[in-house]
């Protein structure tokens, strides 16, 4: 059983990796001649492209903007899932369930949609309008992400701090963030790939401030030139481990600091 264990992970890591040893390949090399055994002419001129085409700064402001959606994602699922799990009512499983339709929406249907409505009713336009959706669309992941730590571990502890002379924003920090803290980064990192992740949403109805890593990534994955593709997704992705360096390092820092606290 062991053996079979091995085996079935070795094939999950190969079918994993072999799509980005791929795109490593054709990021820094040119060429490879099918007689060869190895790739050849080793480049770093797609890397120096996007250096001095600027789309580094591109890529750190969709960066940044992902980032308030996530953590605006995230602020509102801790609001409604506190709010859930100490309420009860007769439609509340009907009323939880309504946060999850942008799920099964399709993206096209909303973007037309909001569109028509932020624009003729709202007045709304441009960057506001494009972090609402983005919102919509990554607040039902991070709130079920929250929304089921908070079920199994409950609020009983952030109580007995209050019933004991805490005022609420003490007990917060002091008992339901070390609690929770891991569900709050894995939800805010759920609700950041999703918004990361659009591409629609910021060409339908954002505008000329609105372009995104997605957005100029998109023509040259879709082009013919395989090394400019693969130099593009590769540093895509090395955005989204960044980030998800930093949240690991701010969850361990905090840990670290509180276990420090008790000693």
């Amino acid at each position: 059983m062991k053996i079979l264990n091995k085996l079935i992970f070795a094939a999950l890591m190969i079918f994993l990796l072999l799509p980005l040893l791929s795109m490593f390949i054709w990021a820094f090399f040119s060429s490879w001649v099918a007689d060869e055994a190895l790739p050849g002419n080793f480049t770093l001129r797609w890397f120096i492209y996007f250096i001095n085409s600027g789309d580094w700064v591109i890529g750190l402001k969709s960066v940044l903007f992902s980032s308030a959606a996530a953590f605006i994602s995230l602020v509102l699922s801790i609001m409604l899932s506190r709010f859930f799990i100490k309420s009860s009512f007769r439609y509340k499983h009907q009323l939880e369930s309504m946060f999850y339709l942008p799920m099964l929406l399709p993206v096209v249907s909303v973007c037309i949609g909001s569109h028509k409505m932020f624009l003729n009713i709202l007045g709304i336009r441009g960057s506001i309008m494009v972090l609402i959706l983005h919102i919509y669309f990554s607040l039902p992941y991070a709130f079920k992400m929250v929304y089921s730590f908070y079920q199994v571990w409950g609020t009983e502890q952030e109580q007995v701090a209050r019933g004991l002379g805490a005022d609420k924003w003490r007990a917060f920090y002091l008992i339901n963030v070390p609690v929770y803290l891991t569900g709050y980064i894995s939800s805010f990192l759920m609700a950041f790939i999703i918004s990361y992740s659009q591409y629609f949403v910021n060409f339908f109805v954002g505008d000329y401030s609105s372009v995104n890593f997605s957005m100029i990534m998109t023509p040259y994955i879709t082009g013919s030139d395989r090394n400019i593709a693969s130099v593009y997704t590769l540093l895509y992705i090395l955005y989204g481990i960044i980030v998800m360096a930093l949240c690991a390092g701010i969850e361990k820092m905090y840990n670290n600091r509180k276990r420090n606290e008790c000693i």
